[in-house]
């Protein structure tokens, strides 16, 4: 007969056993069947803490696991614990909807009943997995980089051939014409159009191969750079039926170190962006204004909006709503590139059917 193990035995063993699950990094829960905690791991209650700093272990007994850990009134609509049973005594899931900026990997495991517990109860495994999905997406966005680095050469190389006959064909011409032609400004914002084109070209295959380019960068009226641009695009948001509203005030002299080009490219995206959004006609304006040390340029247009669920995406490679041949979700991310090499930041806001304002901020001199 096997000798009685002593109270002072066991309490070592459910010491050690605390201990050690207390040293797991990962949050754990026991709950019954109605969610309420039965007890939980030091990494559970350190999570928790973050946002309720004055809880304390004790606090968290008999309290619903969903209003505690995601700060619901009710449980998680994705949760999986019920589909947990005998024959399916392990359940995995993920999560991004429990805190914010953050996605789990969750596990919930049926315990077994005993004498005293006939009722299912349930072990919650969270472990979180938000680093290792940023480097899943960026192995993604790598591939696509790869990809779209070897079309653009080839575009590249087979654009960039007709763009140079158009540039020197119309400088031909521009030296022959009389200078009082009413074509002449035609061929100028076709030798200006021409350049941006090519500009834009060289950006797409620096982007799409992950370089950082280095370009010319000088002090550029700001203001006047984003006339011209305007000016360009003038033609074809007159066929479109989009009226500029321009509340710049025109003595307004901001200097910034860039390239003109690129600037050009910036506005010129963020333009044909907001066509794209009004199909049937309407309004883009422009405002100016200061913020510590940045100037402030907000761009607003009266186009369809962007949803709420998609509007942090909308900067990501690739990413667009558009159906096949109306985009390719670069025009974007090559911005949001751009104002990035130049110091500067770009934030957006928007309403469902009311339009879209996107901010974008250069360093002062």
């Amino acid at each position: 007969m096997s000798p009685p193990i002593s109270k002072k035995l066991v309490e070592d063993i459910k010491l050690q056993w605390l201990t050690m699950i207390d040293t797991i990094e990962d949050p754990l829960v026991l709950i019954d069947e109605n969610y309420n905690i039965i007890r939980q791991n030091k990494a559970y209650l350190q999570t928790i803490q973050k946002s309720l700093k004055d809880i304390r272990f004790k606090d968290l007994i008999g309290q619903k696991c969903y209003e505690t850990f995601a700060k619901r009134a009710s449980p998680c609509k994705h949760c999986l614990v019920k589909s947990t049973n005998k024959k399916n005594p392990d359940t995995a899931w993920n999560s991004s909807q429990l805190i914010k900026d953050h996605t789990f990997a969750i596990r919930a495991h049926l315990m077994s009943p005993t004498a005293e517990h006939k009722f299912p109860r349930y072990v919650i495994h969270y472990r979180d997995i938000t680093v290792e999905k940023k480097l899943e997406k960026s192995l993604s966005h790598s591939d696509k980089l790869a990809a779209i680095g070897k079309l653009a050469g080839g575009v590249a190389h087979e654009i960039n051939s007709p763009l140079a006959a158009i540039l020197a064909f119309t400088q031909i011409i521009l030296t022959e014409i009389e200078k009082d032609s009413p074509h002449r400004n035609d061929l100028e914002q076709i030798q200006l159009a021409t350049r941006k084109c090519k500009e834009i070209v060289e950006n797409l295959l620096s982007f799409a191969r992950h370089e950082t380019k280095i370009v010319e960068k000088n002090q550029i009226h700001l203001i006047e750079e984003i006339k011209k641009t305007v000016s360009l695009a003038y033609g074809i948001l007159q066929q479109k039926h989009i009226k500029i509203v321009w509340n710049i005030d025109e003595t307004t002299d901001d200097i910034i170190v860039g390239n003109s080009g690129q600037i050009g490219q910036i506005f010129l995206n963020l333009i044909t962006n907001a066509m794209q959004a009004m199909p049937q006609g309407g309004w883009i304006e422009f405002e100016r204004h200061d913020e510590k040390d940045f100037i402030c340029i907000s761009i607003q247009d009266a186009g369809s909006g962007i949803k709420p669920e998609i509007i942090d995406k909308i900067f990501d490679p690739f990413f667009t709503t558009k159906t096949v041949g109306q985009g390719t979700g670069l025009g974007l991310s090559i911005t949001y590139s751009l104002i990035k090499q130049h110091g500067g930041n770009i934030s957006v806001s928007s309403l469902l059917n009311e339009g879209t304002t996107f901010t974008l901020r250069f360093p002062k001199i």
